[in-house]
């Protein structure tokens, strides 16, 4: 039997052990609390990368919790973090979200960079009014530093072909070109149907191989006639490249890559603020291929005849080159409302090797480039003007050597541009209105010499040329409905002056050396309209024209090789009246889409032929130059890109990208009959993903597919090359391009990428007989610093 004992406790033991009770279950309670309590203040101003300004209504936050605060109207902000918190989070409209690790200092200042998804916050230079891309009635596209550090580009012609569904001309050894909307692409030459321009003014370039991507920020391709605002050569439009500017902290980067045909690409820039008032950017590259390259194996979406598209040869022989280049910009402000600036820059290939087609029926040879260019500006705002004044000089010169049994011999020929010339333009707003007005000038200079040995100078190809030209422009931009219509009204007075100058070791007996002068007006008009805030409709119409070279127009010329060639006094410059209309979408949820139709009459389509005099007994033969009736060119162009990231708040980056050209018509007439333009594809585009994290991550994937294209078949006259394939013209194939990238995050300021370009090995060609690189490989490491 149990016995149950009952211990009496006294009434007041027991309140003791209730209060100790409780005093214990409190301090465990409060030791959350106490952990909590142990924070910091961490304190920074946010800028923005690009032009150094505060930024107001940034939001900061620890990574992985709610706590945030926002700066202030000073760009400044105070936020109290946890010990063991690791990361800030900083994130703005228009800007690309930044992650920075906390660490043991507690001033952390950030520079936020314009995020690439949202270009219609851009300044669009090419405008020449400055204004934000969406707010441009024109086909305009840009491509974004980000496009430039995926794809490594080695130069500004692998950049556009890849990103910006233009036509191409490309040789092996820096010698490329481009076009725009079905014009003919050129290498060299004044004739040129796009204008190229840096930072807003001639770049001086008729090579575009010699444009360094290394210190170039972005790239603005506006589609269709621009002479209204920038004279002769913009029939196809206008690619501007605009250049690193940086203010604030001095910061830099630096990378270098080894990859596939031995192939060494070392570059860096350093910018920023030395002063309050003084701020630079510094840049420079080399870059060797060592090596001849591979030619690719496959052909993915064709089947071509081996004479057409060589199969069998697997190295193209000749082919290794190395180029320098650098570039040095100040800038000053005077004054709150008054800059100057001054950019320099340089690039230099030397001892470049040249094939002479796959099946070297040209042979091989060896030159140098070297192409300087240097500009001073001087901007300032007074009232409701805003002016500049720009001069600039460049120049481009080819040597090329003698190359007999492979042995280097001498230089038998050199070759050199200069350009001279300045920009002056003032904007008067007037509220949402805007008037800009200016004048230009520009002058080049074409110079030749040729050798028949390393001491004696003969006759060259053909006598020195001078082309001046001085335009008058104005355009009206009107902003009505609070910005939902917006047109622009201009047009542009030129006056052109051609002149064959004499030259030394020619015949100059027949030279007319007397300039002429032609005068050109060329209108345009755009307009945009909202119909919702993310939809507008846009549509432009605009006449251009591009000026004969002085030796198309004037003299009469026999050169070394005893050709004559005789100007044509009654020839007319090209012209052309493009009409486009189109429609865009774009949503800051990630989403763009645009589609525009193009129509171009394009008429005095200039083209060499033959001609015979006789004189009684006598036949003389020579080549001249004459207007063909008329061209015509219409086409789709579409653009697509999605950022499936935007279904996270931007967390991540998830993006898809699709950019073609269907080229509906590209036609010439001559004498009633009708034909196709060479060199144009009847489609041309690129599309891809890309993919970043933020943290630790980045890939891109994309394709370009380049559709057939029609070529003056001048192989024919080598049955080496092509003993049966014997039409005057033909027709190549499409082909299919893939790069890859893959950029692994090593800290907050170095990467490792690994790359390949042509992954996928495709034999293709951008010029008949000369095929391009097949697939690369390669690794690069990056540093901030």
């Amino acid at each position: 039997m149990k016995r149950v004992v009952h211990l009496k406790v006294p009434l007041q033991e027991q309140q003791g052990r209730y209060r100790k009770l409780l005093f214990l279950i409190l301090m465990l309670g409060l030791l959350p609390l106490s952990a909590k309590a142990e924070t910091r203040t961490l304190t920074g101003v946010v800028r923005s990368e690009s032009t150094d300004e505060k930024l107001i209504g940034v939001t900061v936050k620890v990574e992985g919790s709610s706590l945030g605060v926002m700066t202030n109207d000073n760009g400044e902000y105070s936020i109290s973090v946890d010990d063991g918190a690791k990361n800030l989070l900083f994130s703005y409209l228009g800007y690309r979200k930044k992650i920075v690790e906390i660490g043991q200092s507690s001033v952390i200042n950030v520079l936020l960079a314009e995020d690439s998804r949202l270009t219609g916050e851009i300044v669009v230079q090419a405008s020449r009014t400055g204004s934000r891309l969406k707010d441009i009635p024109r086909k305009v596209e840009i491509v974004t530093e980000d496009d430039i550090e995926a794809l490594a580009p080695k130069d500004a012609t692998e950049l556009l072909k890849k990103t910006a569904g233009v036509d191409i001309i490309e040789y092996p050894g820096v010698l490329s070109g481009v076009s725009v909307r079905g014009f003919t692409p050129k290498y060299s030459g004044l004739d040129q149907y796009v204008t190229y321009l840096i930072d807003g003014r001639p770049a001086g370039v008729t090579n575009l191989a010699t444009i360094d991507m290394s210190t170039i920020e972005r790239v603005e391709v506006i589609k269709g006639p621009s002479s209204a605002l920038y004279g002769s050569q913009a029939m196809g439009g206008t690619i501007n490249f605009i250049t690193k500017r940086s203010k604030g902290d001095v910061k830099g980067h630096a990378e270098f890559s080894y990859g596939s045909f031995k192939t060494l690409d070392g570059k860096f820039n350093a910018g920023g603020s030395l002063t309050d008032k003084l701020d630079f950017d510094l840049g420079g590259r080399t870059f060797n291929q060592n090596d001849d390259y591979e030619i690719g194996s496959n052909t993915i979406i064709s089947d071509p005849d081996n004479e057409l598209l060589e199969q069998q040869i697997k190295t193209m022989r000749n082919t290794s080159y190395s180029t320098n280049s650098a570039s040095l910009r100040l800038g000053y402000d005077f004054a709150q409302d008054l800059r100057f600036e001054t950019r320099g820059e340089i690039y230099q290939a030397n001892s470049v090797r040249t094939p002479g087609s796959v099946w070297a029926v040209y042979g091989h040879g060896q030159k140098n480039v070297d192409r300087q260019t240097i500009d001073l500006s001087l901007t300032g705002n007074l009232n409701q003007h805003s002016f500049k004044v720009k001069p600039y000089w460049a120049i481009e010169e080819t040597e090329y050597y003698d190359h007999q049994d492979d042995e280097i011999d001498y230089i038998s020929s050199k070759s050199k541009t200069q350009w001279f010339g300045f920009q002056m333009q003032d904007i008067l707003s007037l509220g949402d209105q805007r008037i800009t007005a200016g004048v230009d000038f520009n002058q080049a200079d074409v110079t030749a010499h040729s050798y028949s040995d390393d001491s004696t100078e003969t006759a060259p190809y053909r006598p020195n040329q001078r082309l001046s030209t001085f335009g008058v422009f104005s355009e009206v931009a009107l902003s009505f409905l609070n910005s939902r219509l917006i047109t622009n009204i201009g047009g542009r007075l030129d006056i052109t002056s051609y002149k064959l100058k004499e030259t030394p070791y020619f015949d100059n007996s027949e030279l007319d050396s007397k300039a002429e002068t032609y005068s050109n007006f060329n209108p345009s008009v755009s307009a945009q309209y909202r119909l919702i805030p993310e939809l507008k409709i846009h549509s432009s119409a605009g006449r251009a024209f591009v000026t004969p070279n002085p030796y198309q127009k004037a003299g009469k010329y026999v050169n070394s090789y005893g050709v004559e060639t005789r100007g044509n006094a009654d020839l007319d410059p090209q012209s052309s009246v493009t009409f486009d209309i189109g429609l865009t979408y774009e949503s800051d949820m990630g989403f763009r889409a645009d589609i525009t139709y193009f129509n171009t009459v394009w008429d005095n389509f200039i083209e060499e032929v033959a001609g015979t005099e006789i004189d009684g007994t006598d036949t003389t033969n020579y080549k001249t130059f004459e207007n063909v009736d008329e061209a015509e060119l219409q086409g789709l162009e579409f653009e697509l890109s999605y950022d499936f990231g935007a279904l996270h708040d931007f967390d991540y980056s998830l993006r898809f990208f699709a950019n073609f050209t269907h080229q509906l018509v590209a036609e010439k007439t001559e004498d009633g009959e009708t034909s196709d333009l060479n060199y144009v594809r009847k489609n041309r585009g690129s599309f891809g993903i890309e993919y970043d994290d933020y943290h630790f991550l980045s890939a891109r994937l994309s394709a370009r597919y380049i559709g057939s294209r029609y070529e003056q078949n001048w192989f024919y006259y080598y049955p080496e090359a092509r003993p049966t394939l014997t039409d005057a013209v033909l027709e190549h194939p499409a082909s299919l391009i893939f790069d890859a990238n893959v950029t692994f995050a090593i800290n907050q300021s170095s990467s490792i990428s690994v790359f390949s370009k042509n992954l996928l090995d495709e034999n293709y060609t951008e010029k008949d007989g000369y095929n391009m690189p097949g697939r690369s490989v390669g690794v690069r490491y990056a540093v901030n610093f």
